[in-house]
């Protein structure tokens, strides 16, 4: 297989390489992607029943009480992982753009499509539904699932950005692989770091309660997984 080096220490190659998936692994089960439904919809419940008000509020309350001006700034930064322009439209879409040039092949628009239409169906639908305040907000009974005072800032559960940071990494990944040799490390840094990082500053940041970043991770993982069963191997053509 003809290669050439390419940038970032990467390798450009000329014929198929597997992308990176769950496929063959232990994890494999559909089990684990009943766990993690029934990890969102527990949590959803704990959090409408008041729950879990305890937990959010402290970890507000604390966030809020230790933001010196240079780790705001810091966490501002680092939250950018999960804002969808730039995953979603700048990276995706650039890779997306990159393959199309190359390969002439409109199936290299499916992993980016897939991903689209399933946190379009999801997230949305999941805020409009649960219609909770941010918590920096500053109004009534912000922490409430289900607030009938929650108007202007009622998007918060769960968190869009730590989703964004799973499954768009992930879509990321499949697409890269197709232009490059990715070395195991940077894609397990790739999968794990901006989901964990996205959490961190958001929950930091009071753009989200916790428990709002927790059921993220519930859901991106659910729908990360049902991306990575396809067999992209298979669909998308190889890149001259």
């Amino acid at each position: 297989m003809a290669q050439r080096a390419g940038f970032g220490g990467l390798v450009r190659h000329s014929g198929p390489v597997r992308i990176p998936t769950r496929r063959l692994s232990r994890f494999d089960s559909w089990w684990w992607d009943a766990a993690l439904v029934a990890v969102l919809a527990l949590l959803t419940v704990l959090a409408a029943r008041g729950v879990t008000h305890g937990l959010d509020l402290g970890v507000r309350e604390w966030v809020q009480d230790h933001q010196p001006g240079w780790a705001h700034a810091v966490a501002r930064a680092l939250n950018f992982l999960g804002q969808g322009w730039l995953v979603m439209w700048l990276i995706t879409g650039s890779l997306t753009v990159t393959l199309l040039v190359r390969t002439r092949d409109p199936r290299v628009l499916l992993p980016g499509v897939t991903g689209f239409v399933l946190t379009y169906l999801t997230i949305g639908p999941l805020k409009l539904w649960t219609h909770r305040d941010a918590p920096s907000s500053g109004l009534p009974n912000a922490v409430e699932l289900f607030n009938p005072l929650a108007v202007a800032y009622s998007n918060s559960y769960p968190s869009g950005h730590v989703v964004n940071a799973i499954v768009w990494w992930g879509v990321i990944v499949i697409l890269a692989s197709r232009l490059w040799r990715l070395p195991p490390a940077l894609v397990r840094w790739m999968r794990v770091a901006p989901p964990v990082i996205v959490l961190c500053t958001t929950t930091y940041l009071s753009h989200h309660w916790v428990t709002d970043g927790l059921a993220a991770l519930a859901l991106g993982l659910f729908l990360d997984r049902l991306i990575h069963r396809v067999d992209w191997d298979a669909i998308l053509p190889p890149v001259r």
